[in-house]
């Protein structure tokens, strides 16, 4: 998984994309952030799922996705349409992985709403829904036919069609100079979660695939 938002140019992802298909890399997922983590303004960050449709219109058998996209960047509705176009122009390659978001001044400076933890994560349940209803009955449906599917806890979306109300897999971002606390447990409604205090921030993550 690359951190694209520091400083990974789109001909740095170009090139990522071709040495993993010549090297027999299954796949390639990218991070959703919308600046530098370390508040690097010098760093570019080029938008999640514009560089994976445009890698997908460039690639043959690399699946490509997010780990993770917040739902605090965009509606379900959006996301779902996004995800899907993605998928036509990769053929049925793309995965998508659904966070409920971490990163305050991220939000603040991009004009993101920030809710508590809580709201977050209801609305983490309620856009995973979201999308699964949309697939199944809007247009454009994805090229893929998703399933349920558990997921291990080693932050990894698996190959394949796949979406997940109550999934297991969980990830979290670690600065090395950041003192963290971890812990795993059952969320409401059967969604599993996973958080990491930095401070008063909470990173609960949830993967799902298209």
């Amino acid at each position: 998984m690359i951190e694209g938002q520091e400083g990974v140019s789109w001909e740095h992802w170009l090139a990522l994309a071709r040495a993993c298909e010549e090297s027999g890399i299954e796949s390639l997922f990218r991070s959703d952030h919308y600046q530098s983590v370390f508040q690097d303004p010098t760093r570019i960050a080029l938008d999640a799922w514009a560089t994976i449709s445009a890698l997908a219109a460039v690639t043959e058998r690399l699946r490509l996705g997010t780990l993770v996209s917040p739902v605090t960047f965009r509606r379900p509705g959006e996301l779902a349409k996004v995800v899907a176009t993605a998928d036509h122009v990769s053929g049925g390659r793309v995965e998508l992985g659904l966070g409920a978001g971490w990163n305050e001044r991220e939000h603040e400076a991009f004009g993101f709403p920030f809710p508590d933890l809580g709201e977050r994560m209801n609305e983490l349940e309620q856009q995973l829904e979201h999308v699964k209803l949309q697939w199944a009955e809007l247009s454009p449906r994805p090229v893929q036919r998703w399933q349920s599917s558990p997921r291990g806890q080693d932050g990894h979306a698996g190959p394949g069609p796949r979406a997940t109300g109550a999934a297991s897999s969980c990830s979290v971002f670690q600065p090395p100079s950041a003192r963290f606390t971890t812990s795993y447990g059952p969320a409401s409604r059967g969604v599993s979660w996973v958080s990491s205090s930095f401070g008063e921030r909470f990173m609960p993550l949830l993967h799902c695939s298209s």
